[in-house]
């Protein structure tokens, strides 16, 4: 009797790793393009300190890495005017601020920073001019130190936090998740990744560079025909803290060859064969095939000596090497045996079965060699939209899964290999 198990589950999940890597030199060349000119003012010296004051970059800023923290130096050059009584004395001095700005994020995936000043160091101290007289005015560089620093800090935290407009891109890059993706024209192969739940690694500091890693924990299916729908994007979970995994991620490929179809391909090599033993022989009239659970059914039609049908069964695994879907093991039903042994016994000793076995492979409409190779090729660098893109390679398991559906013979496939997401501001 025709019956079909449930098809088989496969939960495994993969890891997706989205790279985070923000280049310090690139940094600090913005932070210096921001950072132009003049950089603090006070026109007038009747505020209440007597003091005006230009506080100027004077060279490049240069970056470092401390710890887990950003440190950098900011040369300055400053212009100044005292009101002593009723008389107006200027100078100048040159002076360079060492700041250290350390990151955070947030549960909300939002990025906060701090930066703080660290020390400072006079370059060339202050001096006031009265006459030919150069007196010291160390009150001056207190006064540039407590506005120029809120001007400094704010000025870099801002930059920083736009540089790792973290939230903002990790959120795009969620929801491109739950869309699918075509990787194959030519084979009509699409990719939905199938996004479960993400994580990150804590924030990684070297002289060159600020990493991290994004994992995206999910179930990616490649699947052959007509678009899949996409599924509906969850909210962006909140920020969790992981050890980094493993970079391997396992698709599924899943083919099949419709019964219809099988059915043809093996009449087409059996229908009118004719087989003898003993002086008496059948030919094939016609095939039929369909699902007994885990085994597939060949209902055989016969005329000859023997008018009648006979059923053997086997089951259907895929042969990687030829592209098939092959039947194993094939062999007549217990019924089917019973039955020839008081009726036709002669048929069990005829080489009907063993043809029948080796004619029973269906080759698949995709060649999933080829497929696998143009995957491998797309997935070295494949834009998914302006701003991100996937970067990876497949490699076929030996791992593989055939199963009997109602209307067809499927296959599923496992390919093992590596897939990345980037996105351009994360790295």
């Amino acid at each position: 009797m025709e019956q079909y198990d449930a098809p088989p589950l496969i939960e495994q999940s993969s890891t997706i790793h989205v790279p985070l890597n923000i280049n310090v030199a690139e940094m600090e060349q913005a932070i210096n393009q921001r950072l132009q000119g003049v950089i603090y003012e006070d026109n007038d010296p009747d505020d209440g300190d007597n003091l005006a004051v230009k506080v100027e970059k004077k060279d490049r800023i240069g970056f470092g890495v401390s710890g887990k923290d950003l440190q950098y130096r900011v040369p300055m050059t400053l212009w100044f005017k005292y009101k002593a009584g009723i008389t107006y004395l200027t100078g100048t001095a040159e002076i360079s601020m060492q700041f250290r700005t350390s990151f955070d994020i947030r549960p909300d995936w939002s990025v906060q920073t701090l930066t703080q000043l660290e020390s400072y160091e006079w370059l060339r101290k202050p001096k006031l001019q009265v006459g030919a007289i150069q007196i010291p005015i160390g009150f001056i560089g207190d006064v540039v130190m407590k506005n120029s620093q809120k001007t400094i800090t704010t000025a870099i935290d801002r930059m920083a936090q736009e540089q790792f407009g973290l939230r903002g891109q990790v959120e795009l890059a969620w929801r491109r998740m739950f869309e699918p993706v075509l990787i194959s024209p030519e084979y009509n192969t699409w990719l939905t990744i199938q996004p479960k739940s993400i994580s990150m690694t804590p924030l990684g500091m070297s002289a060159e560079a600020i990493t991290a890693t994004i994992m995206v924990e999910s179930q990616p299916r490649i699947k052959i025909g007509a678009a899949p729908a996409s599924m509906p994007p969850t909210p962006l979970p909140p920020l969790r803290f992981a050890e980094a995994t493993h970079r391997d991620f396992i698709v599924y490929l899943q083919a099949e060859v419709p019964y219809e179809e099988a059915e043809r391909l093996a009449r087409e090599q059996l229908n009118g064969e004719t087989f003898s033993s003993g002086g008496r022989s059948v030919t094939v009239e016609n095939i039929e095939l369909y699902g007994k659970g885990s085994t597939i059914i060949v209902n055989t039609e016969l005329s000859g000596s023997f008018k009648g049908n006979v059923y053997l069964e086997g089951r259907p695994y895929f042969n990687a090497k030829r592209n098939t879907i092959d039947v194993s093991d094939l062999n007549f039903t217990l019924e089917t045996q019973n039955f020839l042994y008081k009726t036709a016994g002669w048929l069990l000793k005829s080489n009907l079965k063993r043809t029948i076995q080796e004619k029973m492979d269906f080759y698949l409409d995709q060649n999933l060699n080829e497929l696998e190779k143009e995957l491998h090729q797309k997935l070295s660098h494949y834009p998914v939209s302006q701003s991100i893109y996937l970067k990876g390679s497949l490699d076929q398991l030996e791992i593989q899964n055939a199963w009997l559906a109602p209307e067809a013979i499927r296959v599923q496939i496992g390919l093992r290999g590596r897939i990345e997401v980037f996105v351009t501001g994360l790295n």
